[in-house]
């Protein structure tokens, strides 16, 4: 019984380290690769720059709508919208919020807020 046990907590922090495991990974190989065309490393850039843009633009605690027909890219924003204290809502909104790719802007991609319109 006493082996069951170990090996089931052995388990356990097996599976509780792959996060970390995994994390550390992707922090080296960011931190060694100094090809900027990745898309990865591109990817996590975007993302970062998002976040930073989200904190400067969009105050907390402000009702938002996401305009963007880009699934993935939705999802990002709703969750980046949700880690500043920002209220994502489908109908009246303060503030619309959507993404424009743009080669000339940081990263390739721009965050574009407005005051929302009823309607």
């Amino acid at each position: 019984m006493r082996l069951l046990v170990v090996l089931l907590c052995a388990a356990a922090l097996v599976q509780a380290a792959r996060p970390a495991v995994h994390s550390t990974r992707v922090g080296v190989t960011t931190a060694v690769n100094t090809d900027l065309s990745d898309p990865d490393r591109r990817y996590r850039e975007q993302l970062e720059y998002l976040s930073d843009e989200f904190a400067r633009q969009v105050p907390a605690g402000t009702r938002v709508v996401i305009i963007e027909d880009h699934l993935e890219w939705q999802l990002r924003l709703r969750q980046l919208a949700t880690l500043h204290g920002i209220v994502v809502v489908l109908g009246s909104a303060e503030v619309e919020v959507r993404l424009e790719f743009d080669q000339t802007a940081p990263h390739g991609i721009r965050l574009v807020t407005r005051k929302a319109v009823d309607g």
